[in-house]
């Protein structure tokens, strides 16, 4: 299944997500599909929810006020999963983004993915297990935002650099080890690849999810997330480990 040019509805519990992390999440959405609704959810008397007024205002989303009826239930979790429902069975979306880091919404993605709906899931690093794997994608916004505020390693001096060669680009810190990802990403074209060495880019990214859903490559320290560059960015001993084209008006890939 091919996860680009999706239309997508974002849901946001604001009792689990930050303000802060909206923009790098709708910047990593740019790249599934465009986002049609963007509905925030909570109870936005409380101070905590402040943080989100500007955000509704920059990104023109929609908020969904929910007060809690009885004191220590949490009713924002189920008016989400309400409206998750009307919004699917108006089959105007093929893609949803909860953004959450409760395992209570475990359920709803599982439900979507019985419906052939795609599930991008949304959390920082607490969030459990069940419902990472329930979504086909997973979204590690908290390991995201370090990623990307994370300053990088001073460039290389200019009396240090060979003569007649441009100084090398500082690239930002790697939080997993890009060995690991070559060695799975190679044995993935290995096995999926047609007779003339070349894969479906699209179904070598399925792949890749399919084993490390919150795969991003900014988390191995590449500057954007775009997988394409990022892969034709890797090298071994100097030289490219992976060629990358379009045939045909596909993406495809093989080995070097």
């Amino acid at each position: 299944m091919e996860i680009k040019d999706r239309t997508i509805a974002l849901l946001i519990d604001s009792d689990n997500v930050s303000h802060n992390y909206f923009s790098i999440l709708l910047d990593e959405l740019s790249q599934y599909g465009k986002v049609t609704y963007r509905r925030l959810y909570g109870d936005f008397t409380r101070p905590e929810a402040n943080g989100w007024k500007s955000a509704l205002l920059d990104y023109s989303i929609e908020q969904i006020q929910q007060i809690a009826f009885t004191k220590g239930k949490n009713c924002t979790d189920s008016k989400m999963i309400i409206d998750a429902m009307d919004i699917l069975y108006k089959h105007n979306v093929d893609c949803f983004c909860l953004a959450t880091s409760d395992s209570d919404f475990t359920n709803l993605a599982m439900r979507f993915r019985n419906d052939n709906i795609v599930v991008i899931g949304a959390g920082e690093e607490k969030t459990p297990q069940s419902f990472r794997r329930a979504c086909d994608i997973f979204i590690a916004i908290d390991e995201l935002l370090k990623a990307k505020t994370e300053p990088s390693p001073a460039p290389v001096p200019e009396g240090k650099a060979q003569k007649g060669q441009a100084k090398p680009k500082p690239q930002k810190p790697s939080l997993r080890n890009v060995k690991k990802l070559i060695v799975a990403a190679k044995q993935i074209i290995e096995d999926g690849a047609d007779p003339d060495g070349w894969m479906h880019f699209s179904a070598f990214m399925n792949e890749i999810w399919r084993r490390e859903n919150d795969f991003n490559p900014t988390l191995y320290g590449f500057e954007s997330s775009r997988p394409i560059p990022f892969f034709k960015s890797l090298k071994s001993k100097g030289k490219p480990v992976f060629l990358l084209d379009r045939l045909s008006n596909i993406d495809k890939i093989r080995l070097a």
